[in-house]
């Protein structure tokens, strides 16, 4: 006996289009962690001023009676460091049968994930500066406390201001050569590991419990997979203050620095979408930032 399957009565199937998935980049993350400043209309350039720290061998001690004593003035040294806000974009050609044919909002995808990969290179921008810091912390071996308690105190003794923030890449923060590691050990048994205090609240079990802390010893914690490689099987993330680097760019509205635009192109049938990011990083103060290399394989 014949049956009519779907293999036979194929003509008329329908589909039903599920929610797009849509891959994005890990992006927008360094710019809460740097020092921004917008361009102004009618110019392209941001300058930072740099004012250089006075010590206290600076300060005049003077004995009683001695209080009208004139001494040298000090100088207020102050260098200038310019970015020039510059175009980083990205486009595609949408055609209008294909706009057509989806059933899945492609505009509004395609938007989305060139404005993601923009966001992105800004962000690879930045870890790209950390390479260029003067101070290093880390070993031929995984993240582990003590070499961020060591950026600490570098980042301490040189003045940097509060609050700091890591970038790290993911793989040094998570796995076996990860922060991770040492933090979950502390969860599991908490007599060895720098958090050896335990408890609920410490840090190890919120990883243990989470999966994922946002605060160690005051520093806020970010991961991205910008960061750059160092040699083989190492990353080169950092922790530093705002004062460390700076980001010039343009200012579409409320800090956002991307844009989305889109052009007819009739003869082609199609819409150009293209995605603006307009901005320029640059080291500000080198001693403020602390370069962190360590080992993920």
């Amino acid at each position: 006996m014949a049956n009519t399957d779907v293999g036979v009565a194929a003509g008329g199937l329908g589909k039903t289009i599920a929610a797009a998935i849509v891959q994005f980049n890990k992006a927008s993350v360094t710019p809460r962690t740097v020092s921004m400043a917008s361009a102004v209309p009618g110019s392209n350039t941001v300058q930072f001023p740099v004012y250089a720290k006075l010590g206290v061998s600076d300060v005049t001690n003077e004995a009683t009676g001695d209080e009208d004593t004139e001494v040298a003035a000090t100088s207020i040294t102050t260098t200038a460091t310019n970015v020039e806000v510059l175009r980083n974009h990205i486009n595609a050609r949408i055609t209008d049968l294909a706009a057509y044919g989806n059933n899945d909002a492609l505009m509004v995808n395609a938007g989305q994930v060139l404005g993601n990969a923009v966001a992105a290179e800004f962000d690879a921008n930045i870890c790209a500066l950390f390479d260029g810091f003067a101070t290093s912390k880390g070993t031929d071996d995984g993240l582990r406390f003590i070499d961020i308690m060591d950026a600490v105190a570098s980042l301490e003794t040189n003045d940097a201001p509060r609050p700091y923030s890591a970038v790290l890449h993911p793989q040094q923060v998570y796995g076996s050569f990860g922060l991770s590691n040492e933090l979950a050990l502390t969860a599991t048994n908490s007599s060895v590991g720098a958090f050896a205090h335990g408890g609920a609240s410490s840090v190890g079990e919120q990883f243990y419990g989470a999966g994922f802390v946002t605060s160690i010893a005051g520093i806020d914690f970010y991961t991205s997979p910008q960061v750059i490689d160092g040699a083989t099987g190492r990353k080169k993330g950092a922790i530093y203050s705002k004062s460390a680097l700076g980001a010039g760019y343009i200012d579409f509205g409320a800090g956002n620095f991307i844009e989305l635009k889109t052009e007819r192109n009739e003869l082609g049938a199609s819409t150009n979408m293209v995605a603006n990011g307009y901005w320029a990083v640059s080291e500000l103060v080198d001693l403020h930032g602390v370069e962190i290399h360590t080992e993920i394989s």
